[in-house]
């Protein structure tokens, strides 16, 4: 296990970070990926279940999001690359960043062509290893519209626990919204990546 940063270790090398899972790779999006991204975000169907996606989306919107995205101990932009072709096709998108006094708040989304394959799981889930095994997060939060039935499976796959209502912002409707608030504490995460671990492992043997 790579060990965690310490907070006066310089971020440099943590800049080209990324992610590899069994369907997956996380990775800092590139301008190369921009017509990908419009395509996928310019979709009611996403962005009305986002904080801060505009609608309708396109190239510009989707250069300018490219050219700021973050890969840094406190802010994680990440784009969600498909595997299975000579280029890992892109798919969405998934974060880590401060939000609502929360070091670490998880967002993420996927185009609807990719939906009901268990993608956002397999991101998210990376995520929270990564936020627990390389930036030594106590804990992380996420939160989705109280309409957003697929997004709160995601996050109870992944073991995040409710922990309350409230309101969020909505740029696609231009207002606040109601969410559900969720949060994922180490305690737990250790539990249930040692089970995972456990199982797997198991699995192998008798596979083997």
């Amino acid at each position: 296990m790579t060990p965690p940063l310490r907070p006066e270790e310089p971020s440099e090398e943590f800049a080209t970070t990324s992610v590899e899972t069994k369907r997956l790779i996380l990775t800092r999006p590139t301008r190369a990926d921009a017509a990908a991204l419009a395509a996928l975000a310019n979709d009611v169907r996403v962005a009305e279940n986002l904080a801060t996606l505009p609608h309708p989306y396109g190239h510009e919107e989707a250069c300018a999001f490219i050219d700021n995205t973050e890969v840094s101990p406190s802010r994680v932009n990440f784009g969600v690359y498909l595997k299975g072709t000579a280029k890992p096709a892109f798919v969405g998108t998934v974060s880590l960043m401060p939000r609502d006094g929360e070091k670490f708040s998880l967002g993420y989304w996927i185009g609807q062509p990719h939906w009901g394959k268990g993608l956002a799981t397999e991101a998210a889930r990376a995520m929270a290893d990564l936020a627990f095994e390389r930036l030594d997060a106590a804990a992380v939060a996420s939160v989705c519209r109280v309409t957003n039935g697929a997004s709160r499976r995601v996050l109870e796959k992944c073991g995040f626990q409710y922990s309350g209502q409230g309101m969020g912002p909505s740029l696609f409707l231009r207002g606040m919204v109601p969410v559900d608030r969720f949060r994922l504490e180490r305690r737990v995460w250790q539990s249930l990546k040692e089970w995972r671990d456990a199982r797997f492992g198991t699995l192998k043997a008798l596979a083997g």
